[in-house]
Parts: structure tokens; C-alpha cells; sequence
């Protein structure tokens, strides 16, 4: 008899716990009215995940920093590293949002200091702030979501509509986008 089409294609079914490691990003933008411009100040990411219908997966936020990826260093990547290294010890997968101007780097840094990664860890994402309407944000996390019920353990960029293991992928700053190295 054949195996049901979740077990065969590795779908991880059933509950899962999902930490959220916040980093800000592009993603958690949104208008400053009193400076005349975009900030990063606020996880619009609960508001994204609280609009998506994931019934069974359970979630635990953690705010790390407000800062765009270009003023991410490597006294960041040691914080994001020790979140995510944390969060891999009680949760069934990490979603990293994150700026997509250093998300590489951080990644590649996530896996130099964590050899053996024991859950899908993913980072996303938006080349638009989820504050406009243009924005890719919700299509990104929902991507990340469903990601991580087929990801093997190990670190990766999910990012519009591509899955690319970390490390070796950079952002394409023409097309707006990651693709492999």
C-alpha cells in the first residue's frame, strides 16, 4: 500500500512550534509621521502571522532588535546565532525575519557558528514594508511557514517562491531577489 502523499514527500504533519526571532528589516517598517519617513520600530510581524490561517502551528515571538540590515555587524549575528541556537533546543523550527541587505552574511554566520543546525531554521524577509500596499511581506511568511514542514534540518532563505540552503546565496539587487552563489 502506498505511503499517504505527506509521508512521501516529507511533510511534517500535526502541531509544530515555531520561534519567531525578529530582527527588523524592511519587513517591520512603517511610517514615522513626526519624521517625515520609514522606521523600523515595531514586529509588524505578529500582525502578519495573526492574519494567516495556521491553525496548528504554535508561536513564540522573540523581539531581538529594530535595526535595518545594513547596521547589522557581527555583535548582531553573535545575538541572532544565540537566539536561534536557543530556540532550536525547544521548538520544532526558527523563522528569522530579517533585512534582505545583510541576510546572507547572517546566515552564512549562523552556520559557521552552528555546525550541526537541528531544525529548519528560515530566513525571510520583504523587499517592500508590509506597512505599503505592495508589499511581499505576508506572501514571504506564509512561504517560510509552509517551508518548514518540508525543510530537513539546516539553515535556508525562503523568499519569493524559492527555497535556497544557506550558506552560498546572495541578493540579486537588479532583479530584487536572492538567488544562489
Amino acid at each position: 500500500m502506498n505511503a499517504p502523499l505527506h509521508a512521501r514527500c516529507g511533510f511534517r504533519t500535526g502541531p509544530l512550534s515555531v520561534a519567531v526571532v525578529m530582527t527588523g528589516g524592511t519587513i517591520a517598517k512603517s511610517y514615522d509621521p513626526a519624521k517625515a519617513k520609514l522606521v523600523n520600530a515595531e514586529p509588524k510581524v505578529t500582525e502578519i502571522i495573526a492574519d494567516l490561517r495556521a491553525d496548528d502551528l504554535r508561536f513564540d515571538f522573540f523581539d531581538l532588535m529594530h535595526l535595518d540590515s545594513l547596521e547589522i555587524r557581527d555583535a548582531e549575528r553573535v545575538q541572532i546565532a544565540d537566539a536561534v541556537a536557543a530556540a532550536c533546543k525547544t521548538h520544532d523550527a526558527v523563522l528569522v525575519t530579517h533585512g534582505t541587505d545583510s541576510m546572507a552574511e547572517s546566515g552564512a554566520f549562523l552556520c559557521e557558528r552552528m555546525q550541526d543546525i537541528p531544525v529548519p531554521v528560515v530566513f525571510t524577509g520583504a523587499m517592500v514594508p508590509f506597512a505599503l500596499k505592495s508589499s511581499d511581506a505576508s506572501q514571504n511568511i506564509a512561504e517560510a511557514l509552509l517551508a518548514i514542514r518540508f525543510l530537513p534540518p539546516g539553515a535556508y532563505v525562503v523568499l519569493h517562491n524559492r527555497v535556497l540552503r544557506l550558506p552560498g546565496v546572495h541578493k540579486d539587487h537588479k532583479k530584487l531577489t536572492f538567488e544562489e552563489a
